[in-house]
């Protein structure tokens, strides 16, 4: 179902670059837990991706959507925990899947040479599916979540409407729904494409 959707949006994306001065971006992202992230995750999540639209309604000045997902895992091993008159001992692991759905503004500061540094922010919903495992036994909290995403980042243009990118995001979330706040930084590198 997943990839059916994915495959759907993209399909979409590419319909709407065709029609308009716009760019379109896929990347993969590293991200850094910080704030209430760090305490269930002491490590870096190798696994992101990310997906921006920008319309160009002026030459330096966009407006879009970037949508993505990052993965959080933790071994935090053997515990025993007691909740109330409950004991369970088991090996635990923390993860967090991160879904962004963010409206975006985009600002280009240069748009003329190969190098095109740009700011962005976007402000939307993050789905976040939080778990923590112990054993046999599972604890799962899901919700929408206010979120807040600036960006910094560098497009390099290649040729032939095809560019790289790189950049670097801060993903605040609010707390919300039993789901605690869980902000993190991520470094984006992937490629961009400009019609």
């Amino acid at each position: 179902m997943r990839t059916r959707f994915t495959i759907a949006m993209l399909l979409l994306v590419f319909t709407i670059t065709s029609y308009a001065q716009s760019k379109f971006a896929i990347t993969y992202s590293v991200a850094f837990p910080t704030g209430e992230t760090s305490d269930y995750f002491g490590s870096t999540s190798w696994r992101g991706v990310g997906i921006d639209y920008s319309y160009l309604i002026k030459e330096n000045l966009g407006v879009g959507f970037s949508t993505g997902w990052q993965v959080f895992s933790e071994d935090v091993g053997y515990v025993t925990e007691t909740t109330g008159t409950e004991t369970v001992s088991g090996f635990r692991y923390n993860y967090l899947n991160s879904f962004p759905l963010f409206g975006t503004g985009t600002y280009y500061f240069n748009s003329s040479g190969k190098v095109e540094p740009y700011a962005s922010l976007g402000i939307g919903l993050v789905y976040n599916r939080f778990e923590r495992d112990i054993g046999l036994f599972t604890d799962q909290n899901t919700a929408w979540q206010f979120g807040l995403r600036p960006e910094l980042g560098i497009d390099y243009k290649i040729g032939y409407s095809v560019g790289l990118r790189a950049a670097v995001r801060y993903q605040y979330v609010a707390s919300g729904s039993d789901v605690p706040s869980l902000p993190f930084f991520s470094v984006n590198v992937g490629f961009v494409w400009k019609n």
